[in-house]
């Protein structure tokens, strides 16, 4: 999967080609619409699943409240504390899809092999009860009048 990220005048602030996952951070520098474009156009016979989070946190405002500098200092530190924890949970969304679908790959796989493992085994088994007719026939006794 292609990715463009463009920002308001039009200029590309991110561009990959052939991404299969990862991510992607930027802080806006100015306001208005930012642009994102996927494109699956290199491998259009294989389907995509594209999982697409945006998150948009507005900046602090500058207190001129009649806080002490200790209380701004605090609320300061809050705010950094939820912007970690809002990081680590975001780390865990993305860890959690990654391993979903890495999880029904491995079904998929186990899947597979396990109908291989039928398919081979159905086949010895008709070999084995052809090769015993076939070894029965030959040793036979015909008379002949």
């Amino acid at each position: 999967v292609a990715i463009t990220a463009g920002d308001p005048p039009g200029s590309v602030i991110y561009a990959a080609n052939q991404e299969t996952e990862g991510r992607f951070r930027f802080s806006a520098s100015m306001g208005g619409n930012y642009v994102f474009c996927f494109s699956n156009a290199m491998s259009t016979v294989t389907p995509k699943v594209l999982k697409f989070k945006m998150i948009v946190i507005q900046p602090r405002e500058a207190d001129s409240s009649d806080m002490s500098e200790e209380d701004k200092k605090i609320k300061g530190m809050i705010g950094d504390l939820r912007n970690q924890l809002r990081e680590v949970k975001e780390e865990q969304d993305y860890m959690e899809i990654r391993d979903n679908a890495h999880s029904e790959i491995n079904r998929n796989t186990n899947r597979r092999v396990v109908i291989w493992a039928c398919f081979e085994f159905s086949l010895l088994l008709c070999m084995t009860i052809g090769q015993i007719y076939y070894i029965k026939r030959f040793f036979e006794v015909r008379r002949v009048i």
